[in-house]
């Protein structure tokens, strides 16, 4: 079932072609001509792509010719990349001063122009030949959306075995009940959605809701409608009205279809199900809608969708999100598909693997009843086994419907989306995904499309979220800082496996790992405490490598990057400060979390390609390097908990694209002040610390904070001294300044030396507060009116010396002062002579 999926790395090497930076050096005549061919034969076969990317499911030639296709592209993406680095080379190295210095520092330009020229001709005749077999495979041009094919396997009807239906029952009687009891209550068409991933029984659970007694009775008319792809609204109308009259119409035309169904809705209370809705257009929606809301009071639509984006469209309530049945409604359904009429002594054996077969199903009806169906005439416990080992797709025909089933919502994916999924096999079963994290890669890999001016970042994000809608990704969350996780259920990641293949693979580190030549992504880990080494030198070129708690043996750590001509992605370990990256020029995402570095190499700051570099708890890192300005593409610089880090490289301000920026260490030297934070559109957690080298307020204010919309946590640190100085009249002002936008969520003051908390806390300007922690805010004498934050949950306050009494300010003159509070702690507060108390919901502060 894997597929080769081409169009969206052609596309990417298209746009590469046409960039800015292969006209920035100037290109020769011979290799103006070999990158204009090479943009014909590419733009040719890229008219076929989406006609030979539907056809490789029925044909293993065509699948076997887009995998060719497909390795004469990364070649071709490695000669363009070598392109744009150069280019950036000379951008940062050029100086008008010294044409000379140049032409020396860098590779010779007469040279390199000359080998890649070479490079682009090889690549160039090798794809004139792959292009030059499409003619036998009779593909048809066009780029545009596939024709819509009415699957009659995909058709349902309202009948339904009532008794065979397992686990639902309270979901049932809860959209009966709310059905009920709108009926007499809303006067205009009420719709409800149901919504959730492929299989779970969405058109089950409209089934049984449809042929309820007491739904019957408060209905005039009851019709079922399957509408899958084809949200055609002449034929979605003429399909209601053979629904509600129970025989054939033989109206064409849409006009009399409309007035034949206003006609019969009239003065009728009526319940439409529209099953499988796939249609995220709102027009087309609010034309069929005209057409039903002819009605009677309390008449009611319900939809089933897969897509969130649909009901929330649709639906006139909140819509109801089905979830997976439990452990016991699971067991229940599979023995009474695989045991069939019962169970017996023999089958204890059998129940314990049954039950580690429905564990696999993760509560999803259809893999339960699936699987259930195979085993239901075998009573052998090898059997068994067999499929309790085996991977989905390998089971026989069942598995194979199960795939089909779940496949449908990745085919509606566009291109570039299909692939950004399908990477997210990289990682193993229930690991938690961070949403930066994999845009970051999915960005590394050159998954995401530029848009226009909409950065790569925001893109992803948009990706992310439609994922999410379409419930490719399940248990989101989002801590008080912003990050966000996420999980995929595991027939969803058998899925996304299937699809690519052993171009993903996850492996267990140990020495009897056989990782296949196929492999483009690889994610290295280890699930026991064992000491196995894994020698990476025997690795094939890679895109990505991914570690997690597993050791590599690199002895020779030079030949290994010189090998990895490829590598876009590494997320390693690194217990060593012997780290050389200069071969590593294509290198976009570098995360060397935990390791134990005190240095980096300046040559990391010629990755010019990089856009993440995630330090991450490298409590030994004493320095970034110096030219870590010329990160130009640099989107994420974590260095959270890097605790040994006094200062930060000059003019981090030219990193114009950086969207995370974890820590800032304001210094006295120029370029290292805290307006170099004025341009940088900085979103999630952000700690400012050595506020006491702030020179002005003018200078704090050029910081922007007001308008970082997208901080959700900011710490404010100042160094604490115990000598009495000037600065401390300076604290005041500087804070002043520093005023966050509304959006923040979390807050940290630390070692402010004020007399008074500023305005924008005093006035509550920062509504959306869920923590607060006051740190050696030691010669404040009053709290601000933190009472008045609705969302507010933990208040931490600690060595406030100055403070003398908590009066109602502190509660802010509010009926109802600290509304969600749940956790307040005041540490060492030697002069706190008295306090103000109040019942606060319940709870006494005291």
């Amino acid at each position: 079932m894997t597929e080769v999926l081409l169009s969206p790395l052609v596309g990417t090497i298209l746009d590469s072609l046409k960039s800015w930076s292969l006209k920035e050096l100037e290109l020769p005549g011979s290799l103006k001509t070999e990158v204009a061919s090479l943009e014909s034969t590419l733009t040719t076969i890229q008219a076929v792509l989406q006609d030979a990317e539907e056809k490789q499911w029925k044909s293993e030639a065509i699948k076997n010719w887009l995998g060719k296709l497909k390795q004469a592209a990364y070649d071709l993406e490695v000669v363009l990349e070598d392109f744009n680095t150069e280019a950036q080379s000379r951008s940062l190295h050029t100086d008008a001063r010294s044409q000379v210095t140049t032409f020396f520092s860098l590779r010779n330009p007469l040279l390199f122009r000359l080998d890649m020229a070479r490079k682009f001709k090889n690549v160039r005749e090798k794809l004139d030949v792959i292009a030059g077999e499409k003619s036998k495979f009779h593909l048809r041009e066009g780029v545009g959306e596939a024709e819509i094919e009415r699957n009659e396997d995909r058709q349902t009807s309202s009948l339904v075995k009532e008794s065979e239906v397992l686990g639902r029952a309270d979901e049932k009687e809860k959209i009966v009940s709310m059905l009920l009891c709108n009926v007499s209550h809303h006067d205009d068409l009420s719709v409800y959605a149901i919504c959730g991933m492929g299989g779970l029984g969405k058109t089950t659970i409209a089934q049984l809701v449809f042929n309820d007694v007491n739904v019957a009775k408060v209905f005039d008319l009851r019709g079922w409608v399957c509408v899958s792809d084809d949200f055609d609204i002449k034929w979605l109308t003429k399909a209601i009205v053979e629904s509600f009259v129970g025989n054939s119409c033989g109206i064409q035309e849409l006009d009399p279809l409309q007035r034949c169904l206003a006609e019969k809705l009239v003065g009728k209370r009526f319940l439409l199900v529209l099953d499988d809705v796939w249609n995220e257009y709102h027009d087309k929606w609010d034309r069929l809608k005209q057409a039903l809301q002819c009605g009677r009071k309390g008449s009611t639509v319900i939809v089933t969708t897969r897509l969130e984006k649909v009901a929330l469209m649709m639906a006139t309530t909140p819509f109801y999100r089905l979830g997976c049945l439990s452990d016991d409604d699971s067991w229940s359904l599979f023995k009474q598909r695989a045991f069939g009429m019962g169970m017996n002594g023999s089958n204890a054996n059998l129940e314990t693997i049954g039950r580690q077969i429905v564990q696999r199903c993760g509560g999803v009806p259809l893999a339960i009843k699936a699987i259930g169906s195979i085993l239901r005439f075998r009573s052998q416990e090898s059997e068994w086994l067999r499929v309790k080992d085996s991977e989905i797709w390998d089971l026989e025909d069942e598995g194979s419907r199960i795939l089909a089933v779940l496949r449908l919502s990745y085919e509606h994916l566009p291109p570039y989306m299909r692939q950004c999924f399908s990477f997210c096999s990289i990682f193993p079963k229930d690991f938690v995904m961070k949403k930066n994290e994999l845009i970051g890669l999915w960005m590394a890999n050159g998954f995401i499309p530029s848009r226009g001016a909409l950065d790569l970042h925001d893109m992803g994000c948009e990706i992310f979220s439609e994922l999410t809608w379409r419930s490719f990704f399940q248990e989101i969350k989002e801590d008080v800082d912003g990050t966000v996780t996420c999980k995929m259920h595991d027939l969803i990641h058998d899925l996304a496996t299937s699809i690519m293949g052993q171009e993903c693979c996850v492996i267990e580190g140990n020495e009897g790992s056989q990782i296949p030549k196929t492999a483009r992504h690889l994610f290295v880990y280890n699930s026991s405490p064992s000491t196995n080494v894994m020698d990476l030198t025997k690795l094939q070129p890679l895109q990505s490598l991914i570690q997690r708690g597993c050791r590599f043996n690199l002895s020779n750590r030079s030949g290994f990057f010189c090998k990895q001509k490829y590598l876009k992605v590494l997320d390693m370990d690194f217990n060593s400060t012997n780290i050389a990256f200069k071969s590593s020029k294509h290198l976009r995402y570098l995360c060397l979390h935990g390791a134990h570095v005190k240095t980096l190499p300046e040559s990391t700051s010629s990755l010019h390609n990089l856009q993440t570099l995630n330090l991450g708890d490298c409590y030994n890192l004493q320095m970034l390097p110096k030219g870590t300005k010329n990160l130009k593409n640099l989107r994420y610089l974590d260095i959270r908990n890097c605790d040994a880090l006094t200062s930060m490289p000059v003019a981090l301000g030219q990193l114009s694209f950086l969207r995370k920026l974890s820590m800032f260490i304001v210094g006295k030297e120029d370029g290292c002040g805290i307006d170099e934070l004025k341009g940088l559109a900085l979103e999630g957690e952000l700690s400012i610390k050595g506020l006491h080298n702030v020179k002005s307020l003018m200078e704090a204010k050029n910081a922007n904070l007001i308008k970082k919309h997208n901080l959700r946590s900011l710490s404010l640190s100042w160094r604490v001294s115990s000598n009495a100085s000037s600065h401390y009249q300076n604290d005041e002002e500087i804070l002043s300044a520093l005023q966050p936008h509304s959006n923040l969520k979390k807050l940290c003051i630390i070692g402010y030396q004020g007399l008074m908390f500023p305005y924008w806390m005093m006035d509550v300007l920062l509504p959306n507060l869920v923590e607060i922690a006051l740190e050696n805010c030691e010669r404040c004498h009053q709290l601000p009116p933190l009472g008045k934050l609705r969302f507010l949950k933990v208040l931490n306050i600690c060595k406030i010396s100055a403070l003398k009494y908590i009066d109602d300010t502190f509660y802010g003159d509010m009926e109802s002062s600290f509304p969600s509070l749940e956790v307040l702690s005041i540490h060492m507060a030697p002069c706190l002579m008295e306090w103000t108390t109040v019942m606060v919901e319940n709870i006494f502060l005291s």
